[in-house]
């Protein structure tokens, strides 16, 4: 897909009413929803297009904590990140998608989301992320989490699979094959997660929807 092309799909294509409603419906009955293969090819196109574009030397090593508190723990996660930041009309047209699903969940659930951050992901073969949650009760501003997957003809027997934990106390976990345009959304507080080893390279987009964490009228970052 070229520049004009995909300049179509903006602002006003990026609403899907269906797989939106999909998604709430999913919220409110289970706390998560799975969407097999379901993001638009437009969408899938842009994002490894986006993805294509970057230089190795723009990936980062993940960590965890925030701020004063991050550290890099790669005996916890392994995954190098490069965030998108909305430079490029293909990573716009992500952020667009994302934020007009924000605005759907809103209007359904007064969940009050404020804000979307999202990266890439990259799992080099071998590469895992520990089970962890994406926000501590009561502690941070993030309410929601986005996983997408970006790997074609990816196989089963490669692993790299997505355990969604319905509670603490779940051992066996949902777990979810990273193909191409399928995508997860799940409450950030609920559903411990993690990411198993796989033995090809899996690239994933993650992203949070966050409520406003403002303190004396200075809004929280994103990161």
């Amino acid at each position: 897909m070229n520049r004009e092309q995909l300049a179509l799909y903006q602002p006003l294509h990026v609403f899907d009413e269906l797989l939106f409603n999909g998604v709430v419906d999913d919220l409110v009955e289970k706390g998560y929803s799975i969407q097999t293969s379901a993001l638009p090819a437009f969408l899938t196109d842009a994002l490894l297009a986006c993805q294509d574009a970057i230089n190795d030397t723009e990936y980062k090593n993940a960590g965890i904590g925030r701020a004063g508190d991050f550290q890099h723990a790669r005996d916890i996660r392994g995954d190098n990140i490069c965030w998108i930041t909305g430079s490029s009309q293909e990573g716009e047209l992500w952020l667009s998608w994302c934020n007009a699903l924000k605005d759907f969940i809103n209007k359904h659930l007064y969940l009050g989301l404020f804000s979307f951050e999202s990266h890439f992901a990259c799992y080099e073969p071998g590469k895992f992320y520990k089970r962890h949650v994406d926000a501590f009760k009561g502690k941070s501003n993030r309410v929601l989490s986005l996983v997408a997957y970006l790997n074609e003809d990816w196989n089963s027997n490669y692993g790299g699979e997505l355990v969604l934990y319905k509670n603490d106390n779940d051992a066996e976990g949902i777990r979810v094959v990273p193909n191409l345009g399928t995508f997860v959304v799940f409450l950030s507080e609920q559903f411990p997660h993690e990411v198993l080893p796989a033995t090809h390279k899996r690239n994933s987009v993650a992203g949070w929807y966050r409520v406003n964490g403002s303190v004396n009228d200075v809004i929280d970052p994103p990161r």
